[in-house]
């Protein structure tokens, strides 16, 4: 799937900004604006690492956005109150996303209208679907930029996870060698405070046990060993006097 986001007559460079960052956030590149009104040097204030989203976005019309893109989701706050009323028949953003995951390589734009007035019949007829977030109160209208939040949100929700690159200092699982110096200590401290020895191989079992479940990093095992270590000390001083 492939998505980008337009914005209709922006006014505001706080939103502005806001769009391109949340743009970020989510993987998109490609932002679009018919007739632009912001401040564009104040809008990049808002970017943060959205900067490059701002800075690549292109000026359109709708009709051009029209013939470019396979489907066209408009946004309003305004729902049909007539079966008649076919322009402002909407789905939910779940259902959206849904769509949106099952079209395979279909080239979709989410339409997000004016802060002031939103989007015009006309605007939202040259659209394929419209989707309403339904606030659950009568005061429906919402910032474009937390709009497109909670959109982008929902799609995400139904993409496969990125992988992320872990670190090496807190993310290394612990190896053989670590394992095997934890059950030496496990072992000594057990002799040490004469655990019977019958049982010794059951717990050396149940603790190999925990850790292949747990999958400890270097860092946990290590951590465990130096408590071991210690106690191992602190019975052997205990002995001595």
């Amino acid at each position: 799937m492939a998505i980008a986001v337009a914005l209709v007559e922006p006014q505001y460079h706080v939103n502005v900004g806001h769009v391109a960052r949340l743009m970020k956030n989510f993987g998109l590149r490609r932002l679009y604006m018919t007739n632009p009104h912001y401040d564009e040097m104040e809008a990049v204030r808002y970017a943060m690492h959205g900067k490059d989203v701002l800075a690549s976005a292109k000026v359109v019309t709708l009709e051009q956005l029209r013939k470019k893109f396979d489907i066209l989701v408009g946004t309003t706050a305004i729902k049909a109150t007539s079966r008649l009323n076919v322009l402002r028949e909407s789905i939910t953003p779940e259902q959206m996303a849904e769509i949106i995951h099952d079209a395979g390589s279909k080239d979709f734009c989410i339409v997000l209208g004016r802060e002031s007035s939103g989007l015009k019949n006309k605007e939202l007829g040259l659209c394929d679907l419209v989707c309403v977030i339904d606030t659950k109160t009568k005061y429906r209208t919402m910032n474009i930029a937390h709009a497109l939040a909670l959109l982008l949100y929902e799609i995400s929700k139904l993409k496969p996870e990125v992988p992320v690159k872990k670190s090496k200092k807190t993310m290394d699982l612990a190896s053989q060698e670590d394992i095997d110096l934890l059950m030496q200590y496990v072992d000594r401290v057990a002799d040490l405070g004469n655990y019977d020895s019958h049982k010794k191989p059951l717990l050396d079992a149940a603790v190999k046990k925990m850790i292949a479940k747990s999958a400890p990093t270097t860092k946990d095992v290590m951590l465990l060993v130096s408590l071991l270590r210690k106690s191992a000390l602190a019975i052997e001083r205990q002995k001595k006097h």
